[in-house]
């Protein structure tokens, strides 16, 4: 009776631990690592191998944004999401991206803008921009135009549109604040149905932030 009691203990706690990791995530740890890494090293041209991992439950409403919405009870929800981080310091990140951890979709990537560093060309032209007075908006639409035109090209290569539709997000920006670095953001549709939300610095023409505003 001993004997069966104790096996009877050992199933209840290996079901109890099966479908505790199945609602924490049905991927792996090691596979949102890997995930995040080739997600890291394709989206921002880098050669990262170490990243450390966490799975957290997060809450959200119908009015989010993404992957975290509801099904329009109005209740919350929760999901639970890897936050994969490669270090930049010991208390900075270099990249951070977001798994979910149902599908292992990437829902959001960011860059350190702490990380980018501007060539020799590129610190001139900062330096010419922010010293730009009388002339100094025509300077800054037209280095919003040559930023679009960044944003256009890489999503061509990056998420393999041939005509992505690239629009105005108009997030972060400060009009008429003489900066002699920026970013500016945009939403980029493809022909998938798929909308993304994409941060680029100028003058660096670097993405810092990659996020999937609808994603499944």
């Amino acid at each position: 009776m001993k004997r069966k009691l104790i096996l009877l203990t050992a199933i209840i706690l290996a079901f109890s631990l099966f479908f505790t990791a199945c609602k924490q995530g049905d991927i792996s740890e090691a596979k949102a690592k890997e995930i995040a890494l080739d997600y890291i090293n394709n989206m921002f041209d880098a050669n990262e191998t170490k990243a450390t991992v966490t799975l957290e439950k997060m809450e959200c409403y119908r009015d989010a944004s993404g992957a975290l919405v509801t099904t329009g009870d109005g209740e919350f929800s929760e999901r639970w999401i890897y936050f994969v981080r490669v270090p930049l310091a010991t208390t900075m990140v270099k990249y951070e991206v977001s798994i979910l951890g149902s599908t292992g979709e990437v829902i959001y990537a960011s860059h350190s803008n702490v990380d980018v560093r501007l060539t020799d060309a590129q610190k001139k032209q900062a330096e010419e921009f922010y010293a730009e007075t009388s002339e100094w908006e025509e300077k800054h639409m037209a280095a919003l135009e040559s930023l679009n035109q960044a944003c256009t090209d890489w999503a061509k290569v990056k998420l393999g549109e041939s005509r992505p539709i690239v629009l105005d997000a108009n997030r972060g920006e400060m009009p008429g604040v003489k900066q002699r670095q920026f970013s500016h953001s945009y939403y980029v549709v493809t022909r998938d149905g798929r909308v993304y939300s994409v941060s680029m610095q100028w003058p660096s023409m670097q993405v810092l932030g990659i996020g999937v505003e609808n994603a499944k």
